[in-house]
């Protein structure tokens, strides 16, 4: 009965040794994942520098050389400058011209390596994004609310969109219609502020709770409708960056006036004033 005893003992001591084994192992894996959430919201969270991106409206059809309707460099810090489509700006390799022409010239890196000349900032990254794509996106995320400063009455691709003034929530094509309307007496600038506003009411809208459930289907139709030179990792990091460290600031604009040259209109920059915006928001 001793050696049977021993022998039970023996073998219950070898379970209780298999068991701890076992505890440790899942602790280390527990401790390992940890270690990794850890290291992926410092990387998503934590400022490391200002990364730098130009984003970029097409308004291309099917018929048209491509050029780049909307122009906005923000800083994952924080900060965004609008450079009106119709800045007059030396285009390397080109010579002077309307900024939205260095898009049709060479894309998306001349249209980069042309606002780097105005704006004497470095810029890393770019982000076309398709006006197309962008009924799809305010969609997915359930409608953006907005207060619709004048009547909107505009036709976009054989439909016909009314907006009266006024907060309210805008469907896909109502938002497509609010930011591509260039009526009214500030004609283009009028339609930057619509866009800076339209920004800003997107992004309140992406960090509400009440929209998180949205946000797998929101993030997949912002990236079905846009061409970057980030990786997806790079572009959820500056999204989320800025989200949290620049929600609440205004976007700015490139100080200039409208003037005709040749009987074409621009938007001639006024470069010393337009430093000290750059200073401000995206420096």
């Amino acid at each position: 009965m001793a050696m049977g005893m021993k022998v039970y003992r023996a073998g219950r001591v070898r379970r209780e040794r298999g068991n701890r084994g076992g505890i440790r192992y899942w602790r280390i894996i527990l401790l390992a994942g940890l270690a990794i959430l850890l290291l992926a919201l410092v990387y998503l969270l934590v400022p490391i520098g200002a990364q730098r991106a130009v984003l970029l409206g097409s308004d291309a059809r099917a018929d048209e050389v491509s050029r780049s309707d909307t122009i906005l460099i923000a800083r994952s810090t924080g900060g965004m400058l609008s450079v009106p489509r119709d800045t007059l700006v030396g285009i390397p390799g080109v010579g002077e011209d309307k900024l939205n022409a260095a898009f049709a010239y060479g894309g998306p890196d001349l249209t980069v390596k042309t606002l780097e000349n105005l704006t004497d900032v470095p810029i890393d990254d770019y982000a076309v994004i398709k006006f197309s794509g962008l009924e799809d996106v305010v969609n997915a995320l359930g409608g953006v609310t907005i207060d619709v400063g004048q009547q909107i009455d505009v036709g976009i691709e054989g439909r016909k969109f009314s907006i009266p003034p006024g907060k309210q929530e805008l469907n896909g094509g109502q938002a497509l219609a609010y930011v591509r309307y260039r009526g009214g007496p500030q004609a283009d600038i009028g339609r930057i502020g619509r866009q800076q506003r339209f920004v800003s009411a997107l992004a309140r809208e992406a960090v509400s709770p009440l929209n998180w459930p949205r946000l797998p289907a929101t993030i997949n139709a912002a990236w079905n409708n846009v061409e970057t030179n980030m990786n997806p990792l790079q572009a959820v990091r500056f999204g989320v960056q800025y989200t949290i460290w620049g929600r609440g600031d205004p976007v700015e604009l490139y100080p200039g006036t409208p003037q005709y040259i040749g009987g074409i209109s621009y938007w001639v920059p006024d470069e010393d004033a337009g430093q000290q915006v750059v200073d401000q928001t995206i420096r």
